[in-house]
């Protein structure tokens, strides 16, 4: 019996839905199943994988926190959301110095990704926290935007 692999079972199932009398006309030994048509048959596969889960509790349906947006981004008192750059700490032996630098730095989220974490925490983690020798003192205001500015322009 001759292996089969994912496109086949695609292309036998989908002749199974079929009736009888039209099988024996669709047959064709010489035409190799393709991987697009695996993919136009199962409609699973078109699709692209995003994070949108937002946990509700189950006895007053209120929201709750997503724990991983709380280990892996810092919100900044303005609402901007503050990462650090993913694979910092792998294979650092075979990365030249200038790339180290830029991934020891951190990045802001864009805007849709900023609501997006807005919604997975609950209001508790969206006031502004005071630190002792807090390292992201500087980021805390943006001056330089005229709805987050502090001080009026002179």
């Amino acid at each position: 019996m001759a292996p089969k692999n994912f496109s086949t079972l695609v292309r036998n199932h989908e002749l199974s839905l079929r009736p009888a009398a039209s099988i024996g006309s669709l047959i064709q030994p010489s035409i190799a199943p393709r991987l697009l048509d695996a993919v136009q048959a199962c409609p699973q596969l078109q699709t692209q994988p995003c994070r949108t889960v937002i946990k509700f509790s189950l006895r007053k349906g209120k929201r709750k926190t997503v724990k991983a947006v709380l280990k892996r981004f810092k919100r900044l008192d303005w609402g901007g959301w503050i990462r650090t750059i993913s694979g910092r700490h792998k294979k650092l032996w075979r990365k030249k110095a200038n790339r180290k630098r830029r991934l020891r730095q951190h990045v802001l989220v864009n805007g849709t990704q900023a609501t997006l974490l807005d919604k997975m925490v609950t209001k508790y983690w969206k006031r502004p926290r005071y630190y002792i020798n807090d390292p992201y003192a500087p980021y805390h205001s943006r001056e330089e935007f005229l709805h987050t500015r502090r001080r009026p322009l002179a």
